[in-house]
């Protein structure tokens, strides 16, 4: 970066630069260890934002919030008892019931037993057993919606996690290199003042920035903590497990036109499914206990019995419930308005899935336009004017007051770009999970 030094030094500077370990405390030594530090400060600025080589990207958390996500994990499980209930509904009600008697006739002279022996079933008539299973079928498909829509969510909150620990982990390097600059900064200050160059009060100016820096290197590294935590509650990572994410790759994007964008999540939306399977899965089972109600199950019954005189009896019977009092219409009752509480939540949603497409579209396209200034205009200003603060101190335009003034203004603007970058990246995610699509 020394390329861009418009003046040559002079002479007695670059003779002191060939042999910088003598020990003169003249003007021009000074000059020239302090453009030495910058070049060596402005060369290193972005290697502590660099990733390590095991940092994760995000197909991989992607992939390991569906597999272990305690959220999903549940939601799994709740699938699988919808799946057990449907199961069980496709089986009779009842059980056949195996009856045995004896008695014993005693009379003077006589001492004779009756024996006998009945079996009845109860039989499901009245397409009792097909309502059953339609209504365990819409729960077995409203489970498995609401398990898609969970991993929307989870995966959702996954992308958000992954960005903004990528986004602490820059925010960490440019806190770090901040911490560097001005401890450098107030080693130079310190040289100086002993030199009888500046006063005690730049001195006092670089050791206040020196414990800003530190002040801010530890917030960034409690923000890290919380942003990794965050990710690892997400993914069901263990506690002890480091997580450093690289966010190198583009999340997929979809394009076309907002009407395209609301079209595509109403018909793909799984939480707007699960709500109308819910009403669906109500209303079937409301139709089940009206029929149960209104047309009882008979009871079929056989029997043999072998009485006194060597009596031989087979026969059979059939028992019908009277439906009179109770046909069940208080359950009935209950199931239909629930039925319309679901078809209430339905409507909402048809009616909010629009809304949040909408603002999540609006979020990312201001999203965009920020980034687009700040990595168009704002990052290469920064560079440059980092090169003219350099040039400037090197040849005594700026005052340290004025160096720190400045470098802070240029880092303050490098801390907005990686917000700029996270909220784009945020936004982004916003739009797929309002949409709904499908994951890599």
């Amino acid at each position: 970066m020394r390329a861009g030094v418009s003046a040559a030094p002079p002479p007695a500077v670059a003779g002191l630069h060939s042999d910088a370990r003598r020990a003169r405390a003249s003007e021009g030594s000074v000059d020239g260890k302090r453009t030495a530090w910058l070049v060596g400060v402005m060369a290193t600025a972005h290697l502590a934002a660099a990733p390590p080589a095991c940092a994760l990207r995000l197909a991989e958390v992607l992939a390991r919030a569906r597999a272990a996500s305690p959220a999903v994990q549940v939601t799994v499980a709740d699938l699988d008892a919808a799946r057990g209930r449907l199961r069980q509904a496709r089986l009779l009600p009842a059980n056949p019931v195996i009856s045995a008697d004896l008695a014993r006739h005693t009379a003077p002279g006589e001492d004779t037993k009756d024996r006998g022996v009945q079996l009845e079933q109860e039989i499901e008539v009245g397409g009792q057993r097909g309502l059953r299973i339609a209504a365990a079928g819409h729960d077995v498909a409203r489970a498995d919606y609401l398990l898609a829509d969970r991993r929307r969510t989870v995966e959702g909150e996954v992308r958000r996690a992954f960005f903004g620990l990528a986004a602490a982990d820059r925010r960490q390097g440019l806190a770090a290199e901040r911490l560097a600059l001005a401890a450098r900064l107030a080693e130079a200050a310190r040289r100086r003042a002993r030199a009888g160059e500046v006063g005690a009060l730049d001195v006092r100016l670089a050791e206040l920035e020196t414990a800003r820096a530190e002040q801010e290197r530890t917030a960034a590294d409690t923000e890290r903590a919380r942003a990794a935590a965050r990710l690892a509650v997400a993914i069901g990572a263990p506690p002890d497990e480091p997580l450093t994410a690289e966010a190198d790759e583009q999340p997929g994007v979809p394009g076309g036109a907002e009407q395209s964008f609301v079209a595509r999540a109403l018909a793909a939306r799984p939480d707007l499914a699960a709500a109308r399977e819910e009403r669906a899965r109500l209303e079937a089972e409301a139709a089940f206990i009206r029929r149960r109600g209104l047309v009882p199950n008979p009871v079929l019954r056989g029997f043999y019995r072998e009485e006194q005189l060597e009596e031989h009896i087979v026969g059979g019977g059939v028992s019908v419930p009277l439906p009179i009092w109770n046909r069940e219409q208080g359950t009935e009752a209950a199931l239909l308005a629930q039925a319309s509480g679901a078809a209430v939540e339905a409507a909402r949603l048809e009616a909010a899935i629009p809304r949040e497409v909408h603002l999540a579209l609006v979020r990312r396209a201001a999203a965009a336009e920020a980034w687009r200034r700040y990595e168009e205009v704002a990052l290469p200003a920064a560079r440059s004017a980092r090169e003219l603060l350099e040039r400037g101190y090197d040849g005594g335009y700026l005052s340290l007051p004025d160096l720190l003034l400045q470098q802070d203004r240029l880092l303050q603007t490098r801390a907005a770009a990686i917000d700029a970058w996270r909220d784009l990246r945020e936004a982004e995610a916003d739009v797929i999970e309002a949409v709904a699509e499908t994951s890599p």
